[in-house]
Parts: C-alpha cells; structure tokens; sequence
C-alpha cells in the first residue's frame, strides 16, 4: 500500500510571529536589509520550515489533516475478497491443508478504512469529486468505480446494498484511491489541541537544532501523545 499527499495544504497552520509568541523569542528579520527584490532570511525561512515540519509530523501522528488536502493510496485487492496474486496457493490450501472459508459461513467487510480523516463527503464538501477510486480490471485495463457502487460515511467508503466489489488484476498497487481530507481551508479554524501540538514540536525544534542525547526525549513524545491521543480510531474491523 502506497499513501502520499498529492494537494498539500494551501496555507501554514502556524504562522512564525504566532510561534514566536509562543515560544517567547523574537521573530527574526523577514527580509534581507535593502533586497530588491525582497528576499527573505535564513532565519526565517528556517521558521517556517520547522513549522511545516512539525505539522506534518502531527498530522502524521493524528493520522488527521489539519486543513483541507487532498490524499492518495493504493490497495493490491478490495476488502473480503481473496489476493489475486494467490489464487493457486488458496485453491491448495482448500483441498489439502485447510477447512475452506465458507465452512463458517460467509464473512462480511463491506467497507475500506481511510487512514487520514476527516474525509469530505461527496454531495456535501464544497470539493469537486472528493472521492475517486480507479482499479485495474482482470483484463488490466483501467476502470473508475460508478460512486453510485458506494458512500462515504465515518471516513469509510461503503459498499451500496446489494453491490460486490468489483474483479481486478493481479498486480501490486491495481486500486487507486484519491480523496480529500481536513474539513477547513482556514488556520484559524484548526482544533486547538492540534495547534498546540503544533507549536509545542515546531518550537522544540527551533530551540534544540542539533542531537542533544543519544536517547529519545520522553518528554516531548509524551506531550505529543497525550495531546493527540484522542485523535485514536477505536473502531472495531468487521
């Protein structure tokens, strides 16, 4: 499985004058004295790469998209449907060395977990098509899924009553899924608590730029933890 962000976020969570209000030093000089055109300093662009650093590591650790980006990841197979890739080895397994599946009955995973939430919702989010998924069919040719095959609910994408989850190739990465996730374009309507986390890392950066222990510092992970805990799935897999 491959994810990747393809749309990044359009605007800093952060800005560096915040962060330098909350870490208590001075902003450093945007411009370089007498730049034409303006240029800006090494020491803020240096900022401004610790706060995007520190952004995506909390997003990363939420699995949460603090504003709206849009998401890529791919699947070898759909949920409850057997590896293409070991037909032969599943068709052995059944007559020599184990019960076949359907002795227990037929099991049911109708939905694909999205790792990075929230996920807009096709209908409501102000994002044309927000979700697409293409896949390769058995004959390798690529196909886009009608959405009417399925819904987006609880950052899932749901199978329709009634609908089976289309045949696909063999090879790796042959489902393709992109879609958009964070709720909001503007950084003043980010979570306070993922703010925080924010300026927490990006201002431990800024004031520790080298290796300072051979050993991970349990205090700042712990902060982290303990902030973005609640940004837990707990939900069971069916």
């Amino acid at each position: 499985m491959i994810q990747k962000i393809i749309t990044p976020r359009i605007a800093p969570v952060i800005t560096p004058e915040r962060l330098a209000a909350f870490g208590r030093f001075d902003v450093p000089q945007k411009y370089v004295t007498g730049s034409s055109p303006a240029i800006q300093t090494d020491d803020y662009t240096l900022l401004q790469v610790f706060i995007d650093a520190a952004t995506d590591q909390v997003e990363t650790m939420a699995q949460w998209a603090c504003m709206a980006e849009q998401v890529y990841f791919t699947l070898d197979f759909f949920p409850n449907t057997q590896d293409p890739r070991n037909f032969l080895q599943y068709e052995l397994s059944y007559s020599f060395a184990i019960t076949p599946w359907w002795w227990w009955g037929f099991p049911t995973r109708d939905s694909v977990e999205f790792v990075r939430r929230p996920v807009l919702v096709p209908g409501v989010s102000p994002v044309t098509n927000p979700v697409v998924v293409t896949y390769f069919d058995q004959n390798g040719v690529s196909q886009t899924w009608n959405p009417s095959n399925y819904y987006i609910q609880d950052n899932k994408l749901t199978l329709t009553v009634g609908n089976w989850w289309p045949l696909t190739d063999r090879r790796q990465d042959c489902i393709q899924i992109t879609y958009w996730a964070g709720n909001t374009s503007t950084p003043a309507s980010v979570d306070a608590r993922l703010q925080m986390a924010i300026m927490f890392l990006a201002n431990h950066f800024w004031e520790n730029r080298t290796i300072i222990s051979v050993d991970p510092s349990s205090e700042v992970w712990g902060t982290l933890c303990t902030m973005l805990s609640s940004y837990k799935t707990y939900r069971i897999p069916r």
